[in-house]
């Protein structure tokens, strides 16, 4: 049995919340479904975006979060028994598992280091593009923001860079990676509704890839700029 969640867990959640009104970064007010909801801690702002407990949030809408510690993972489940965040069915089960929607960020770069490009998944950042300008994972392509990417034309857009990866080789499968991992974990699932074999990049870029936030053992891999051009690290990496 899994754990049930004991702490309030933060992340964007703009996909499920209708509406989030902030009159000041002191007084932001969660409303889901046009219902004012409480919370023990309340949303806050942080890099101009709006961050709100994930447990109260789904709860309202129906749902039951639990904590898998096994797999680290947070599951949320809807009363139908679909999990928010799809992965692939294990055979022994029969609703898909959260944990098999990661990839790990070491996994991730092997997988590009190798020669072998049928290995190569096609890398998408879903980041804001004036971060993914400054620096993304070499070989990464954006086409819009985690909240946005689902949209009829940015999934045309995904599913024809797709096609585009495939027939030079590559892998049919899409990597896609935000922050810390959070809005990716859930337009993973979105993209897999869609038909897409697509995988979070766990932790996200700036936990797991380039650590320059607090993280157990980030992999300071290789960044380029929108010119292609690298990316050092200020401080040089222990290899």
């Amino acid at each position: 049995m899994k754990k049930k969640i004991t702490i309030l867990i933060f992340c964007l959640l703009l996909i499920f919340v209708t509406s989030i009104a902030a009159a000041n970064v002191d007084n932001i007010k969660l409303l889901v479904n046009g219902k004012d909801i409480q919370s023990d801690v309340a949303p806050l702002m942080q890099n101009d975006r709006v961050l709100v407990p994930i447990r109260i949030v789904a709860e309202a809408l129906g749902c039951d979060v639990n904590w898998d510690s096994e797999n680290s993972s947070v599951v949320i489940t809807r009363s139908s028994g679909d999990k928010f965040l799809k992965g692939k069915n294990d055979a022994s089960q029969s609703q898909p598992t959260i944990h098999t929607n990661f990839v790990k960020a070491v996994d991730l770069k092997a997988a590009l280091d190798d020669s072998d490009m049928a290995k190569h998944p096609l890398v998408v950042d879903v980041r804001t593009q004036k971060d993914y300008d400054v620096s993304h994972i070499p070989g990464a392509v954006w086409i819009a923001e985690a909240q946005n990417i689902a949209e009829p034309g940015n999934l045309t857009k995904l599913e024809d860079a797709l096609a585009d990866h495939v027939a030079k080789g590559g892998k049919n499968e899409i990597v896609i990676y935000c922050y810390t991992g959070n809005t990716a974990g859930l337009a993973a699932g979105v993209l897999g509704d869609a038909g897409l074999n697509v995988k979070n990049m766990r932790f996200g870029y700036s936990i797991a890839w380039e650590g320059t936030r607090q993280a157990d053992a980030p992999i300071f891999g290789p960044r380029v700029d929108k010119d292609g051009n690298p990316v050092a690290y200020e401080t040089p990496v222990a290899k």
